[in-house]
Formats: structure tokens, sequence, C-alpha cells
């Protein structure tokens, strides 16, 4: 008799979506799953525990917690995602009961581990625990076997769903940006940069999408720096809302300091916008220069501007390519589902 295939899911899932986003892509490969999370997660059955510590007997109050759920479910596999305090709290609970699987997501590969010594540490500790180890972006995977040596890394992202809709490239002069309003996104930066654009060409209005702890703020700074009319905050979108607001949009930008594949940028690719992203290793995974979009110069109104020159047309058909050939759910899908074989094996 085959053994029930169990999936513990770990993770945070506050103001984004890419935890259910997983759990949709990989749940039919399971009889049964439950989440783990410090953030409700209506899925499927979950489990409501802290994870953010900042003492020894708070870490330690986690630990024993998430080990009683671990002992009284008995996954067969448990995946955690991100190596911080998710995955640290992940590996000392499971006292190697169960195989780990470990989803990197940037900034706990590309930052974390340069905060301090004990963040170094911590961070090799979880990636060295893990059977498998996942990262969306090839240079992560570089950083990943800086940290603990030659290690077999699955390239892979949460994908996005390709939807039978027309992609036109007749657009609305509009300028997408749907990034959580936290530093690390610089919407800040993208409403200072984008000023002399929108004063030099009325009409053209920028769309501010999601949430934050700079919402209040963001909004005041837009207020006194843009032009009446040419922008507007839309709250957090999702689903139909999200996706209209691409096929509307001529330009996408996406400027954070730090990221690894953003699904955001993958979905503008694949709903038509010109996308405008910072100088980071992963976006140049995805993005040539004047070809499919513009690494940012630093000078946002510059970038618009330049984004005017580019044939739409030709953006979204070489767009289209890259999507179908590397970042649809279907693609990626595949190869978490290879990595559970894998694992059960």
């Amino acid at each position: 008799m085959q053994k029930s295939k169990k999936l513990l899911l770990i993770g945070g899932s506050k103001g984004n979506v890419h935890l259910l986003n997983y759990y949709n892509l990989i749940s039919s490969y399971f009889d049964e799953i439950i989440v783990v999370s410090d953030f409700e997660f209506e899925a499927c059955p979950s489990v409501l525990l802290q994870f953010e510590f900042k003492s020894p007997i708070a870490l330690v109050r986690h630990v024993k917690a998430l080990r009683k759920v671990i002992e009284a479910f008995q996954p067969t596999i448990i995946h955690v995602h991100q190596a911080n305090a998710y995955g640290f709290v992940t590996c000392l609970a499971n006292q190697k009961k169960a195989p780990i699987a470990l989803t990197t997501w940037g900034s706990d590969v590309l930052t974390l581990p340069h905060k301090s010594f004990l963040h170094r540490w911590m961070v090799k500790y979880i990636l060295k625990s893990a059977k498998e180890i996942t990262a969306d972006a090839g240079y992560m995977g570089a950083a990943i076997e800086q940290l603990i040596g030659k290690t077999e890394v699955t390239i892979a992202n949460f994908g996005v769903e390709l939807s039978a809709v027309e992609v036109s490239a007749e657009r609305a002069p509009l300028i997408y940006s749907n990034r959580m309003h936290e530093p690390l996104y610089q919407i800040d930066q993208i409403i200072l940069q984008a000023a002399t654009f929108l004063t030099h060409h009325p009409g053209w209005i920028l769309h501010l999408a999601a949430s934050g702890s700079q919402t209040t703020k963001l909004q005041e700074l837009a207020q006194q720096n843009l032009p009446n009319g040419s922008h507007e905050f839309l709250g957090f979108q999702a689903g139909a809302d999200n996706q209209r607001n691409y096929l509307a949009a001529q330009v996408y930008v996406s400027i954070p300091t730090t990221d690894g594949t953003s699904i955001s940028l993958l979905e503008a690719m694949a709903y038509g916008c010109i996308p405008i992203v910072s100088d980071l290793p992963a976006n140049r995974e995805w993005i040539e220069h004047g070809k499919n979009g513009l690494i940012t110069s630093g000078d946002l109104s510059k970038d618009l501007a330049l984004a005017q020159t580019l044939n739409i047309h030709q953006v979204q058909q070489l767009n289209k390519q890259i999507i179908a050939q590397r970042a649809t759910k279907a693609v990626n899908q595949s190869k978490f589902m290879a990595l559970y074989d894998r694992t059960l094996a």
C-alpha cells in the first residue's frame, strides 16, 4: 500500500499571495496539506504559530509549538519558504524527522547573511539542513553556493497563469506599479523620479496598487510632488483586477533595491506591458535592455520617455515567448513535483 503523501507547508503570507500561489501550484500532488504560518491562511487546514523571535526564550517557545505540530501530523515532506526565522524555527523543530525542502525568496540569501555573523550562521545552518533547495533566479543559486559550497539548487518560480485574453498593443497612457509599500520597493523613488515625465506629459497617469506601512506617507509625497490628476492609489489588487491593470497599462515599473524573480514582473511581461525594472541580476535574467524592456538608468522620467520609442508590439511578442518557455505555472509545477519525487524516493 502506497504511503500517504503529507505536506507541512510553512511560511508567511501577510500582504502578498505568494504562499497561496504556491499552495495552488502543488496541492494536487499531496493527499494532505497543513499550512503553518504566523498569518491567517484559509485555503486549507492551517495552524497559526509565531516565528519571529527577539530572545532565546521566544525561540524555544516557537520551536516547541512547531514540534508538536510536526509530531501530530507526521508529514512526509516539510517545505519551508525562506531561509530566515521561518526556516530556522522549522529546522530546529524538525529534528530530522522529515526531509525539508527550502524555497528561498531573495533577501533571505542575498542580504540577511550580511547583517551579522549570527545571521550568516543561521542562514547557512538552514541551507545545510535542507534536502532540496529552490531559488527563482540563477544568481540566487550562485549566492547559495557562496554560502555553503557547491550544492544542487532547483531554479523555479511560482509561475504565471496565461489566461486566454487579448493582449493589445493599443494601450492607455498608464504607468502601473503593484509592489508593496515598504522601503525595499522604493515606491517613493517611483513617485519622485516620475514627476518630471508626468509634468511634461499631461494625460499620463501613475497607478500605484498594493499597500503597506508607508502608504500614508507615499500618498502625501505624491500629493506634494505630482501634478493634479496624474496619479491614483488603487489599494490591493488581486486576480481579475490586477490582470485588468496590466492589460491597460503601457508601462510597468518595479525598482526594488534587491529582489529575486518577481512574479509581478512575469505577469507584466505576460500581459503586454513594457517593463522598467531596477538593475538587479535577477531582472537581467528576464529583461534585455532596449529589447523587451528597460533596465532603469536611475532617472525614471528619462526611462519613461525612452519606453515610448520601443515598438510595443515587438516587446509583447518577445515577452510572450519568454513566458511560455520559462515562466508558466505548468512549466514550474513540473519542476516542483520532480523535486518532491526525488525527496520521496
